[in-house]
């Protein structure tokens, strides 16, 4: 059982139940006068509660409507609280919650007030580059009952299209009307707010979007400009070449442009203490100038590009070069050529120091190969399994010149054996032989000096042996040597 009931208490409004919200709620339509009277009748409240807030930071009732009627009155009475509101506008339609508080019993129910009037639209300007094929056109605005949108589209000459109130209407194409796709604003679609949206517009040329829209209260329509542009700064001053650094003795090629609805097609530029009037050649949505400027000093280092605006003012843009003397690249090391020695399955970091002014763009190469994943001044580079010799080179470039530095790297272990596969088959065995015979010449040697060592022991052995037969009576002397036999001595 409910705890209270709503109920529209004059006559031209009307109160219609919606369960489109998932639960209790209602919709109060109000005639465009937007004069209404509203009733809350509830049970007797002993202790309780009831209130009426709109749902966007809970603001009271009547707090909402005194920003956008002429009155709202609150009664309160035994069992009902009543509302009366006179002349509120359509943009007053709002969201509103009823909530009722009975011994910590909650009961909620949404209210939307909406107020019938005519359609009040709005849109805004479109500015867009020249590249971009499509864009969403946008009509948004107030409205109840919902209204019926119409886009149309009026191709103009950039030229005439100035401002809105002064346009050229006669250097305008005749109009078209533009297909178009409904989206409501709202998450349950009881509110005042629409927006038409047309998806995905192919952009042909400037010109004039327009929108009405219309329903049983009236219409109302709104038109803008479509800009369609080179750039999206007012003016654009910028060096065309050279694309890298102003050098001494340059000329540089500067651009000057002006869009065309603001400007008119007279450029002035200023440089070097002199002054040159110019007209500009309408390219796409802009009047451009070229300026050839030959740099000799620093005293040229500032160049001025002045627009003419169509409003008598005049706009100006500067351009400050940053000269630099010129320099060729080159290698900055003493040597422009290194030899590299390196273990089978090292890796080693290469440094290309060449420099210069321009900067130099460096490329690297493996024996002439173009090596693309390497960029900048250090690679690091390792041989594949299988080899055993490589070249490696970067190259430096500018406009000026270029410079190389090589690097030859050799994997050490192998070096010996390159020496010897380079001499062929015969030469191999002519080696092999000559080391047999080294082999066998020092082997002969070692067995004569052994042979030698021996002889030297044994002489020395019998010479000990005599020393201790000199003490010895002669009677009693045997000479017994091992190997030698026996020998007998008479002393005479």
């Amino acid at each position: 059982m409910s705890l209270f009931v709503v109920s529209a208490t004059d006559d031209p409004s009307e109160l219609r139940p919606t369960d489109s919200l998932g639960g209790g709620g209602a919709v109060l339509d109000v005639q465009s006068d937007g004069t209404f009277e509203l009733a809350i009748f509830h049970a007797p409240l002993l202790e309780g509660e009831i209130s009426l807030e709109r749902e966007a930071g809970a603001v009271r009732f009547c707090d909402h409507f005194r920003h956008h009627a002429e009155e709202c009155n609150e009664q309160r009475m035994n069992g009902v609280v009543a509302y009366s509101v006179r002349n509120a506008t359509m943009e007053a339609s709002a969201q509103f919650h009823v909530k009722i508080t009975i011994n910590k019993r909650l009961e909620v129910m949404h209210l939307h007030i909406l107020i019938r009037g005519k359609p009040i639209v709005r849109m805004d300007t479109y500015s867009v580059l020249r590249n971009l094929s499509h864009i969403n056109l946008s009509c948004q605005g107030h409205a109840y009952p919902t209204p019926n949108v119409t886009f149309t589209y009026t191709p103009c000459l950039p030229t005439a299209m100035d401002r809105l109130s002064d346009i050229q209407r006669d250097a305008c194409e005749k109009s078209i009307t533009v297909p178009q796709h409904l989206e409501r604003l709202s998450p349950f679609n009881h509110t005042t707010i629409f927006e038409v949206i047309i998806p995905s517009w192919p952009v042909q040329k400037p010109g004039i979007v327009s929108c009405r829209a219309s329903n049983g209260e009236g219409s109302s329509s709104i038109e803008t400009l479509l800009f369609v542009r080179n750039f999206h700064e007012p003016m654009q001053f910028r060096i065309e070449s050279p694309t890298d650094v102003v050098l001494y003795d340059d000329t540089v090629n500067i651009t000057c442009q002006a869009d065309v609805y603001n400007f008119t097609n007279q450029l002035t530029i200023h440089h070097g203490g002199s002054s040159f009037h110019l007209a500009g050649e309408q390219l796409g949505y802009a009047w451009t100038i070229t300026y050839l400027a030959h740099i000799t000093n620093d005293s040229q280092n500032e160049v001025v590009c002045e627009g003419h605006h169509k409003n008598g003012t005049r706009v100006r843009s500067t351009l400050n070069l940053s000269i630099q003397y010129p320099s060729k690249p080159h290698v900055v090391s003493v040597n422009d050529s290194v030899n590299v020695t390196i273990a089978h399955g090292d890796a080693v970091r290469l440094e290309c120091d060449i420099d210069g002014t321009p900067s130099p763009d460096i490329v690297w190469f493996k024996n002439d190969a173009h090596l693309r994943h390497a960029q900048g001044h250090f690679v690091r580079v390792a041989l594949d399994e299988d080899e055993t010799r490589a070249t490696y080179r970067c190259v430096g470039r500018s406009r000026l010149g270029r410079a190389t530095k090589t690097w030859y790297i050799v994997v050490e272990e192998s070096m010996r054996w390159l020496l010897i596969g380079g001499l062929g088959a015969g030469a191999l065995i002519a080696l092999l032989v000559i080391g047999t015979v080294a082999w066998s010449v020092g082997a002969y040697q070692q067995l004569l000096h052994r042979q030698m060592d021996l002889e030297t022991q044994l002489r020395m052995s019998k010479e000990n042996v005599a020393d201790e037969l000199m003490t010895v009576p002669l009677s009693q002397r045997n000479y017994n040597m091992p190997g030698m036999g026996s020998s007998l001595v008479h002393e005479a």
